[in-house]
């Protein structure tokens, strides 16, 4: 009896696929230093996931690494500076051709770069200037993007301030009040060219 149940479970075993390597899911490294701030957006295929990465484009040098699962919104914020772009695409859904980060998909790796590094900035206080890349076409398409940044009184701030207090004038100076400094949420919409 124990027999037949050991030679069972090491048939079942034997039928298990090799064990795939768990597939991430969004920022996996950042080896600039540099605060990610900036947005990049990716459209792309479903069944179709995405391994990113940005490097210098002067040394070649890996900077930041993403991982895009394919059809899945994906956003990720990147640092400033000019990236040369490099996407590897793999066709399984589940996760079974991802390899880790040496691998890649296997032999089914599909390699796209970006002809042109892309550059990341800020545009004065307000406006963070990011790109979209949708690569659920023949070829990538390139789109400038802006998170646009305002700030807003926070108006639970002024619960203590002298204008609730003395709504005809201005407070007795001699009068200990509970003064508070208005305070400010900033808040972040993505914007149009126009911004």
């Amino acid at each position: 009896m124990m027999r037949r149940l050991t030679l069972a479970i090491l048939l079942v075993l034997l039928a298990l696929p090799a064990a795939a390597i768990d597939r991430p899911a969004g920022l996996m490294w950042n080896r600039t230093g540099l605060p990610l701030t900036l947005p990049l957006q990716v459209k792309s295929d479903p069944g179709s996931d995405l391994y990113l990465q940005l490097s210098d484009p002067a040394t070649g040098q890996a900077v930041l690494a993403a991982y895009v699962r394919g059809g899945a919104f994906f956003r990720v914020l990147v640092p400033p500076g000019r990236w040369a772009l490099t996407f590897a695409r793999g066709r399984d859904a589940q996760g079974q051709d991802w390899q880790g980060e040496d691998g890649l998909f296997g032999a089914a790796t599909e390699v796209i770069a970006l002809p042109e590094p892309l550059v990341f900035q800020t545009e004065g206080a307000a406006r963070k200037s990011g790109h979209l890349i949708d690569l659920r076409g023949a070829s990538p398409v390139l789109r400038d993007i802006g998170l646009c940044q305002r700030r807003a009184l926070d108006p639970e701030t002024l619960s203590g301030s002298w204008a609730r207090k003395h709504p005809h004038g201005l407070p007795d100076p001699r009068e200990p009040g509970p003064f508070t400094t208005p305070r400010y949420d900033l808040r972040s919409h993505f914007c149009d060219d126009a911004g």
